[in-house]
């Protein structure tokens, strides 16, 4: 019974000794905290193991985190999961169905963004367009002449028109001769013509006895204008005309009209067109509402990909420059080391104690081993 008694006594001791042995073993990771000073000496072990080494353990996490954690290809992996797409889609469309569905207008929205009187900046800035792009236009092509600056396959079709065009000139002009309106202008005109030719008109009259003069003019203009040869005079007219044309220089053209002039009734012309007012007073709803569907299950599924893609190529470079690495060091150099010690004791809390526990059993499992052998081998 005394050699009972005897073993468990020494397994007990074993036990004590190696839980105490490990629970001051896993206390002198942090404690203590600073270092303690007998005099000029420092006590040896002393500040604790992490806090000794804090600077090395913030470098060496924040490079396990930056190269085998926090690394380009698991960022990529995780923004192509399909649960992490379907949820960036899902917020990118229910933010646009908001904006699209919203009576704001959009000079309220330029209001927001600080764009104040937005109608008139608008027009400003659109004549001011305006005014460069003539500037640049008419500085270019001002010493070229129309053959120059113009296609050549627009001034080959001008060309081809010209027959039709005097075609057209001369039926309409045969028409108007042969109306009773074409009929009181020439029958003014022979009137006015045998008027300012006084008696030697009224003889002209006599001559004539009672056909009128007009009734004699009027069908040899007719019969001129729908002649063969009338139309074959003015096609070669009009293209000797046309010919010189194209080899005006634009500084020679431009000199017959108002720049000023012209300018103005472009500025008017596009403002009117583009009605800047009504645009901006109208809201987002009304230009955006028709376009919803397609942007919500089209659109942003396609940017949402299209975006990914994009950030995935630029994770690494981007990775880079955060210098994630030192990220870490820095916020893990910042913390207190009670606050580090609270962290990893309360990740690591269990098998601490477990520790504990196992450096118990082992010394006891070791005294009692020693008793035997004590007992086995008596001295």
């Amino acid at each position: 019974m005394d050699k009972f008694w005897f073993v468990l006594f020494m397994g007990i001791i074993g036990a004590v000794i190696g839980g105490v042995t490990n629970a001051v073993a896993i206390r002198m990771l942090f404690r203590p905290h600073n270092a303690r000073y007998i005099g000029r000496w420092r006590v040896p072990f002393t500040p604790g193991l992490i806090p000794k080494r804090k600077s090395e353990l913030a470098r060496q996490i924040g490079k396990i985190v930056d190269e085998h954690l926090l690394t380009p290809e698991s960022i990529e992996q995780k923004l192509n999961e399909p649960e992490v797409r379907g949820e960036i889609e899902a917020f990118l469309q229910i933010e646009a169905k908001k904006w699209m569905q919203s009576d704001i207008t959009i000079a309220e929205i330029l209001q927001k963004a600080h764009f104040s009187n937005a109608g008139a900046n608008l027009e400003a800035r659109m004549n001011e367009w305006i005014d460069q792009k003539y500037t640049a236009i008419k500085d270019f092509y001002v010493d070229q002449t129309v053959k120059e600056s113009l296609p050549a396959e627009w001034l080959d079709k001008a060309e081809e028109k010209i027959p039709n065009v005097s075609a057209y000139i001369l039926t309409k002009s045969a028409d108007y001769f042969s109306s009773e309106e074409g009929r009181y202008r020439v029958k003014r005109m022979t009137d006015d013509f045998l008027a300012e030719w006084g008696k030697f008109g009224s003889v002209i009259q006599m001559v004539l006895g009672n056909t009128s003069l007009e009734d004699k003019i009027r069908p040899e203009i007719v019969k001129f204008l729908t002649s063969p040869g009338t139309k074959d005079l003015l096609d070669t007219m009009l293209k000797s005309e046309w010919d010189k044309v194209v080899e005006w220089k634009w500084a020679d053209v431009l000199e017959q009209f108002s720049d000023e002039k012209a300018m103005q009734k472009t500025k008017k012309f596009v403002a009117g067109q583009l009605d800047l007012e009504t645009f901006l007073n109208q809201p987002l709803s009304a230009y955006a509402v028709p376009f919803e569907e397609k942007v919500t299950s089209t659109l942003i599924p396609e940017l949402t990909a299209k975006g990914i893609t994009k950030m995935a190529k630029r994770i690494p470079s981007m990775m880079g420059k955060l210098k994630i690495a030192d990220i870490v060091r820095q916020q893990i150099e910042t913390f207190s080391t009670e606050r580090l010690e609270m962290i990893v004791l309360d990740i690591t809390h269990r098998e601490l104690k477990m520790i504990t526990w196992l450096g118990a059993l082992l010394g006891g499992l070791i005294g009692i081993l020693q008793a035997v052998i004590l007992m086995a081998f008596p001295t």
